[in-house]
């Protein structure tokens, strides 16, 4: 009877909850400006796995290695990993953990941890797509240096970083 009980449980319970996993992605390009000139780089956060149910997904642990992240010039990167702290941290943390994707239309709220400091950061979202395999993204925002307590790179006290960084990245979703 218990058995039976449990069946009946299991079924009702399965035709309600929908669960897929997915195969996470992303690709970041981020901007910034110096008094000399203006530079870019690019970034990849490591690969991830989330959990669709009925349309809420658990985006908890996004990291983006800092020895990963490349401005194609040796000397702006090295003096980048130092202000970041890389050996310390080595690692930039995002979490928004449950996410209904009805609501992450136009924006999207999560935590972005550098160093041992966690601010909450509020992004736009375009391109928004979603098909029965895939789910793609793209999220963009405004990083404050200081807000993070980093002191931006400088050459010879005359070469200075803003304290602006344009974040975007593209989130990209496979069913396993």
């Amino acid at each position: 009877m218990r058995y039976l009980l449990s069946l009946i449980l299991i079924f009702a319970l399965s035709s309600t909850v929908f669960a897929t996993d997915y195969h996470g992605e992303c690709a970041i390009a981020f901007k910034g400006s110096s008094t000399l000139h203006d530079f870019h780089g690019k970034a990849a956060c490591q690969p991830f796995t989330v959990s669709r149910i009925d349309g809420v997904v658990d985006m908890s642990n996004l990291t983006v290695a800092i020895a990963g992240m490349d401005t194609d010039n040796s000397k702006r990167d090295k003096k980048m990993r130092e202000m970041f702290d890389e050996k310390k941290y080595p690692v930039i943390t995002a979490s928004s953990g449950p996410v209904a994707l009805k609501d992450v239309r136009n924006r999207v709220s999560f935590k972005l941890k550098i160093r041992d400091i966690v601010k909450p950061v509020t992004a736009t979202v375009t391109n928004f797509v979603e098909t029965d395999s895939r789910i793609s993204a793209d999220v963009a925002f405004t990083l404050s240096l200081a807000e993070y307590q980093l002191k931006p790179p400088s050459v010879l006290g005359m070469i200075k970083v803003d304290d602006k960084i344009s974040v975007k990245a593209t989130i990209v979703l496979n069913t396993k």
